[in-house]
């Protein structure tokens, strides 16, 4: 038997050499076909479906499902975009081998290629609920293809853009949208310090007021409060908001937003600024991240942004918020646009990271469970299942939890300011520990070919990791998260008020009751587990109700 059983083994080495030496050489192009050697049929060459995948795609991507088709196309014939056909399929991959500055440039070569072809068109100029989902739908497209163009996009619409349309008034709008909107200049975004980033209200740039010239002048004091990270600026940015402490007859009014110019229209840099290039990355090289001194610069005072505040000709501070507190949350308006895009684009990375490591996973066979026996394919083991299904199941949630988040911002009042600022730090903290956690499960469940760059994986990696601390550290974030439901907790109990907004709707509620009787199959139903949460938080809220005098809740 044993002489057998080797014989056998050596005619199917055999059988498997020849299947190598004779076998024809497959078409290179086609990415998708079977080779019988190691039982390996990609996905795509049998995969069906029971459902209809249009109406799917209707739910997740949720609006403007034929604009977004409209901008795949014109991506996928631009030659800038490196699209390459495979297998009857068009593909579009970064140029890995491209240097830092050529990646930049072909940043900026993408922009001019989506110009003109009136992309860009009502991104600032048009309002209305269809004009701002349109405008985020074909965002989520371009950072499919190229998460550094949709990153300078982001900071020149909805950070510069944005500051001058939330925090200025109708002087800016008139002077600084169209052209904007047109790239007639390119704007950025100088909030973050050397030494000051999440704690913007601590910032030690500082502008006062010359009465006699009736100009702002903005100053770098120190070396920690040179303006850092800031995208554009290295090389390509004309103007910025600038944040700065202001200063009126000696005394400080907090933090308040200017224009300043800090390039011609050459590229020349403009007198009594200094710019440095924040250097190489381990993504994101196609942003030029800068550095920003200004040493005596001034400005007209037309170009403080003064929707909250002004100064008059007489250097008299002028504003209709009393309240510090309420004056610098208006300053940060800008921010939450940015962290919904934030948010919505590591959702797209997380699903592009899973549905690489999931086909492959549906194509990679290793071990087999009987002797001589088919070796198995890695989705059907259960450890494998357990890896990547609930990083899944936890994306798809995310995406419709993202399209909410939208609505809310598209739709939003006055009022809401609130409730958008609290919900959208803590999905773009949420999102981004949920990209970061699956991309590297789904490297490890690649194996090798996770590691490879053409795959995407490790690249988004990279590409991505910033996310978790720009625009707010995460943990800072959700720190805030948790202070503003800890303040909306004391204060309805206070009042003995329900709860409204802010997600504690359903603390106004009576506290479920657990059976006494725990069968295995009570406590993997859904009913029993969104009922144990319900308990969980009710107790969480009583021992803060009775700690909270202790805790100094402000």
């Amino acid at each position: 038997m044993a002489q057998e059983s080797s014989i056998n083994r050596a005619s199917r080495r055999t059988r498997i050499l020849n299947n190598h030496l004779v076998q024809s050489p497959s078409d290179p192009t086609s990415c998708v076909q079977s080779n019988s050697c190691l039982s390996y049929t990609p996905p795509e060459v049998t995969e069906s479906f029971d459902f209809e995948t249009k109406e799917m795609r209707k739910i997740l991507d949720f609006h403007n499902l034929e604009d977004r088709d409209w901008l795949f196309r014109v991506i996928e014939q631009g030659k800038v975009f490196n699209g390459k056909e495979r297998g009857g399929r068009m593909f579009v991959i970064p140029d890995y081998n491209q240097t830092m500055e050529q990646q930049r440039e072909m940043t900026m070569k993408r922009i001019e290629y989506l110009l003109e072809r009136g992309v860009f068109d009502g991104w600032l100029m048009k309002e209305g609920v269809e004009a701002e989902l349109k405008k985020l739908a074909f965002l989520d497209v371009i950072q499919n293809f190229d998460h550094s163009l949709a990153v300078m996009l982001g900071v020149h619409f909805f950070l510069w853009g944005g500051a001058i349309q939330f925090m200025g008034t109708k002087r800016h709008h008139d002077k600084w949208l169209r052209d904007t909107e047109t790239f007639a200049l390119k704007g950025c975004f100088s909030m973050t310090e050397l030494g000051h980033g999440s704690n913007v209200r601590g910032i030690e740039t500082v502008t006062t007021y010359d009465l006699k010239a009736g100009e702002f002048v903005i100053n770098t004091p120190c070396e920690s409060a040179q303006k850092y990270w800031i995208g554009g600026a290295a090389n390509h940015a004309t103007h910025t908001v600038v944040f700065s402490q202001l200063n009126i007859d000696g005394v400080n009014q907090g933090v308040h937003a200017f224009i300043a110019q800090i390039r011609d229209e050459d590229g020349n840099i403009s007198p009594n600024i200094r710019i440095a290039d924040c250097g190489h990355k381990i993504g994101l090289n196609g942003v030029d991240n800068g550095r920003i001194w200004f040493d005596n610069l001034r400005i007209p005072r037309e170009n403080l942004l003064n929707s909250v505040a002004d100064v008059s000709p007489d250097g008299q501070y002028l504003s209709a918020i009393k309240d510090p507190d309420q004056r610098f949350a208006a300053f940060l308006s800008p921010l939450t646009s940015g962290r919904i895009t934030i948010a919505t684009s590591a959702v797209f990375s997380s699903k592009v990271g899973l549905a690489t490591a999931i086909r492959y996973s549906l194509s990679r066979r290793v071990f087999s469970a009987t002797p001589n026996g088919p070796e198995v394919l890695l989705l059907d083991y259960p450890s494998h299942q357990r890896r990547l299904l609930p990083l899944l199941a936890k994306s798809y949630a995310l995406t419709f939890a993202g399209n909410y988040l939208k609505m809310i911002y598209v739709n939003r009042t006055p009022g809401s300011a609130k409730t958008l600022h609290v919900v959208s730090s803590a999905f773009k903290a949420i999102f981004t520990w949920h990209n970061m956690r699956t991309l590297q499960e789904c490297r490890e469940a690649c194996g090798g070919q996770g590691f490879k760059t053409e795959n995407k994986i490790g690249h988004m990696k990279g590409e991505f990791d910033v996310q978790s601390t720009f625009e707010g550290d995460n943990t800072v974030l959700m720190q805030q998260v948790c202070k503003a439901l800890l303040s909306e907790y004391v204060a309805a109990k206070k009042k003995n008020k329900p709860f409204k907004g802010l997600g504690l709707e359903h603390m106004n509620g009576p506290v479920p009751v657990i059976p006494s009787n725990l069968t295995s199959s009570i406590l993997r139903s859904s009913q029993f587990q969104v009922m144990y949460c319900q308990v969980c938080n009710h107790t969480f809220s009583q021992y803060i109700s009775k700690a909270s005098p202790i805790l100094c809740i402000r």
